[in-house]
């Protein structure tokens, strides 16, 4: 069975049932999508907030980690440009160079939006196609 447009093949013994498939989309979820917010919860839990750095260093890399598990080059490209930016704005927050909370805004919506296209993606990839997401033999 083939993946449209993704020049990949898969067996039809590597092709899951329903359940399987809805069973790997929330492992995906779960493992690749909800466990990096750990560390915010634990900073918040710790501290009762969480750091302007913390924050900007997070908007930096999370976006990113979803972006180079993506089968869209587009989605890709586009958390690269959000890393470099975001890297920056950490740099400077590192530098005591104060930036506008307008920045934070933008990341929040910036995560947001990158869990919501990766979600779809990923139950295109595991529900629709039946991909394993981690494959144990």
């Amino acid at each position: 069975m083939d993946d449209p447009g993704k020049g990949m093949s898969t067996s039809r013994s590597d092709v899951l049932d329903t359940s399987a498939r809805v069973e790997e989309y929330l492992l995906c979820i779960l493992f690749h999508m909800l466990l990096p917010f750990l560390p915010l919860v634990i900073e918040a839990a710790e501290l009762r907030h969480i750091e302007p750095k913390t924050l900007l260093f997070f908007f930096s890399v999370y976006p990113l980690n979803l972006g180079v598990s993506s089968q869209s080059r587009l989605l890709f490209g586009m958390t690269v440009a959000i890393s470099i930016v975001y890297a920056t704005l950490f740099g400077a927050v590192s530098g005591n160079i104060t930036i506008a909370s307008s920045a934070y805004t933008a990341g929040y919506g910036i995560v947001a939006a990158a869990m919501i296209l990766h979600s779809y993606e990923r139950y295109r990839h595991h529900v629709t196609n039946g991909v394993p997401f981690l494959k144990f033999t």
